[in-house]
């Protein structure tokens, strides 16, 4: 007989400091946007990422400031929800190992495969490549962990999640979409290899409709 799954590792509320974790996270993001929009101190040059720069220079750290950077207000404003909504729920939920360490190192992944495919010369900044494996990882976990619903249940929430949130009805040719699907692939493989590693305690913390007809 198969037992009904009624609260499951997501049940639980986030950490109490999620929101602020997150909103620290955007304030990191906007200040160093501003000192590249002001070429404050004169380090706008050292903070966006081209390709001949990260493999012909070897100036790896642009995989990372290229992240942090955007290229005006607008373009941090449509990052910010994103980076919000998924930090809160990462931190919340699975800590600061995935959020922010392992989503800024995924992150420098994205972008080093995004560079790898343009040419030399074009320039890479913004956070919608962490925003994209953000949501990716977010989804991937909610589908395997949420066994309280059915998998069709899952997958049309976390497509609908998807639809609603991440997909523009606009084309913006100034968009890098192939480093949107970029972070959805390594959003996807981060959330399915995070799963196998904590499987054991995300079954740990589910309880059935037996253990409440047990202790009820």
């Amino acid at each position: 007989m198969q037992q009904t799954v009624v609260e499951t590792y997501l049940s639980r509320e986030p950490r109490a400091n999620s929101a602020f974790i997150s909103l620290v996270s955007i304030g990191v993001v906007f200040l160093f946007s501003i000192v590249y929009w002001g070429n404050s101190f004169g380090l706008a040059d050292f903070l966006a990422a081209k390709g001949r720069q990260v493999f012909v220079e070897h100036q790896y750290w642009r995989l990372f400031t290229g992240i942090l950077v955007h290229a005006d207000l607008m373009h941090f404003l449509s990052n910010a929800m994103g980076l919000f909504l998924f930090g809160y729920l990462l931190y919340g939920y699975f800590g600061v190992r995935v959020y922010p360490v392992a989503a800024l190192l995924s992150g420098a992944v994205v972008n080093a495969v995004s560079l790898a495919t343009y040419s030399d010369e074009i320039t890479l900044v913004g956070a919608s490549g962490v925003v994209y494996l953000a949501a990716a990882f977010w989804l991937t976990l909610f589908v395997l962990i949420e066994r309280r619903f059915s998998v069709a249940n899952r997958l049309l929430r976390s497509v609908g999640f998807s639809l609603v949130m991440l997909l523009s009805s606009t084309f913006d040719p100034g968009v890098s979409y192939r480093t949107h699907a970029i972070g959805l692939i390594v959003g996807i493989v981060f959330g399915l290899s995070y799963f196998l590693m904590e499987k054991n305690k995300f079954r740990s913390a589910e309880r059935t409709a037996d253990d409440d007809e047990q202790t009820g």
